[in-house]
């Protein structure tokens, strides 16, 4: 039920983010030019790559919030929720330190290549993550929905960037002129910071005082240590680490070797395809709550096997009805400034079927256990990817980086899953034995 619900959820996100996404780069196209809007698909792809912002101990918030009697007046996942929100803050206030420092050497301009050139898109570059810094701190909220198995929440709230970021862009190319034409990215990192807000202040008010009582002793290092969340922080930072690595990475790795017009297309048929790959991911990582709750409870019975294929195949079906009005969109969204190719469409869409397929059967094995086997794979898949995208992208382009991803999805993740899932079947399927809680401290 709560994954038909993310399901719908994401659904009518994606149609309105698709929506929107293609007046906005009709605007930007339309008012600017092909390098302005390089770089702001440059701009918007940081945060993929960030995704880590935790270091991996969300994953402790899920389960526990899963598994919780009662979060309201659950001690040990206070003590978790002020663990995870000071690595939160932590993180936020290093990531800050690293973007002063590449706007003061000339960092940001040697990543994004030719699109660096563009006047303000260094300063571009620290707004936005300065925005995003900001973001991160309020990080705990949909981490707590999704243990609450409310990811539709997560889901419809994020929904609102859409439709902010167009509003931000549209305010700007209209009554900014040509002196915003760098920044038109900063929208899009304003209304995430504003949908952290909603979601950080919707969390706090259903799990009352839990996040009350949390943010009192965050800054109390010594009088309350808090618990520990790296255990499962460590293994699964190096899943959150990969695929946005992986897949993130293509848009520079393009810049580096190709032309703003090759990122470009990249960053167009990113649109749909990435707007598919948000719908499978709100059907995917509803799973894990799912999963979790069911194995504790010993009411799992199968395995991710069917799940997989249904998955994949529904990507496979979206990718081919892409594929058939590709001229027309695709022409559309540019305005007839950039020509979308079929490879590009088939590569793209491999790249997202073999992603879906990943899903069922990670989320599957996210106990412990689980968790900390996915490490080698998923680093493996990462590495992999990223020595094929720099191997083929000056031979292939833009399909070069998809289908190295593609292959490392098959050969490091959806073959060693499946065969780990086999052999341990019976353990996954079996009722999680509870363990001893550590003894939770009450400070004054």
């Amino acid at each position: 039920m709560n994954s038909l619900l993310a399901l719908g959820a994401r659904a009518v996100t994606m149609v309105i983010s698709l929506v929107c996404g293609v007046i906005t780069t009709r605007m930007i196209l339309g008012e600017t030019d092909v390098d302005h809007y390089a770089l702001y698909t440059l701009l918007i792809t940081i945060p993929s790559l960030l995704t880590f912002t935790d270091l991996g101990s969300g994953a402790v918030l899920v389960n526990a919030v899963a598994t919780s009697d009662d979060v309201r007046t659950d001690r040990k996942l206070r003590l978790q929720v002020t663990s995870v929100g000071r690595i939160l803050l932590m993180f936020a206030s290093a990531l800050m330190v690293i973007n002063t420092v590449l706007l003061v050497t000339g960092g940001w301009r040697a990543l994004f290549g030719d699109a660096g050139a563009i006047p303000g898109a260094p300063l571009a570059a620290f707004l936005c993550i300065t925005l995003f810094s900001l973001t991160v701190t309020l990080g705990v909220w949909f981490r707590i929905l999704l243990g609450q198995r409310r990811n539709h929440l997560v889901i419809l709230v994020q929904g609102l960037i859409s439709p902010v970021t167009l509003a931000g862009v549209w305010l700007m190319l209209t009554f900014g002129g040509r002196a915003f034409d760098s920044f038109l990215a900063v929208a899009s990192y304003a209304a995430s910071l504003l949908t952290a807000i909603i979601g950080f202040l919707l969390v706090t008010r259903s799990t009352a005082p839990l996040i009350p009582d949390a943010l009192r002793v965050l800054l109390r290092w010594r009088r309350v240590p808090g618990v520990r969340v790296m255990d499962v922080g460590w293994p699964m930072l190096a899943q959150m680490v990969t695929y946005p690595i992986a897949v993130g990475s293509q848009r520079y790795v393009l810049a580096q070797y190709a032309t703003p017009t090759d990122v470009a297309e990249y960053g167009v048929a990113g649109q749909v395809f990435f707007a598919l790959n948000g719908l499978v991911m709100a059907a995917g990582v509803a799973l894990w709550p799912q999963f979790a709750r069911r194995r504790h409870r010993g009411e799992l019975r199968r395995g991710p096997a069917l799940l997989s294929l249904l998955f994949g195949g529904a990507v496979a079906g979206a990718t081919a009805f892409v594929w058939l009005i590709g001229p027309w969109l695709f022409e559309f969204i540019t305005r007839g400034e950039l020509e979308v190719r079929t490879s590009t469409i088939l590569a793209f869409g491999c790249m997202i079927m073999l992603t879906a397929a990943v899903y069922p059967l990670g989320m599957f094995i996210m106990d412990k256990p689980g968790i900390r086997f996915q490490v080698i794979p998923t680093l493996a898949m990462a590495a992999v990817s990223i020595v094929l995208s720099l191997v083929l992208t000056p031979v292939l382009g833009i399909v070069g980086p998809l289908l190295g991803v593609a292959f490392a999805l098959v050969v490091c993740q959806v073959i060693p899953y499946a065969i780990y899932i086999h052999r341990h079947r019976e353990r996954l399927l079996a009722p999680e034995r509870s363990e001893d809680p550590a003894p939770v401290v009450e400070q004054g």
